[in-house]
């Protein structure tokens, strides 16, 4: 029997919807926020758009040709992946085995505290799924 005075547990889903939200909110540039399964799904939007699933499908063929491409020049692990366009920049950091963080903000957001904030969720992300 449980009593409805006990803590509910939050499922993943919830867990990372939370831990995109306060990203969001420490970095009120950014335009939309997403965790991307290796294979390409959108796991998790923290600011929901009708192209997630595109963006997700592009940010991991993005890790995919990223990752080859630093392992032919034997640059180590990949930690960051800028992609810099005229409107908006995209950037994608690892957030676990088996999963990215990619955010989109505009092309004249600062995005020195943007990395500091997504390496910490990032590693939040990570811990979600360990």
């Amino acid at each position: 029997m449980t009593s409805t005075n006990e803590p509910r547990i939050k499922d993943n889903k919830q867990l990372l919807k939370e831990v995109l939200d306060e990203l969001i909110t420490r970095n009120p540039d950014i335009l939309s926020a997403l965790v991307v399964s290796d294979d390409g799904l959108n796991v998790a939007s923290g600011i929901p758009h009708d192209d997630d699933d595109t963006v997700a499908l592009v940010a991991s063929d993005l890790i995919d040709m990223a990752q080859d491409f630093s392992s032919r020049l034997e640059q180590g692990k990949l930690n960051r992946i800028l992609l810099e366009g005229e409107n908006r920049t995209t950037v994608v950091v690892n957030a676990g085995p088996r999963t990215v963080l990619a955010v989109l903000v505009p092309a004249d957001a600062k995005l020195g505290l943007i990395t500091i904030s997504m390496r910490h969720t990032a590693n939040e992300v990570a811990s979600i799924f360990d």
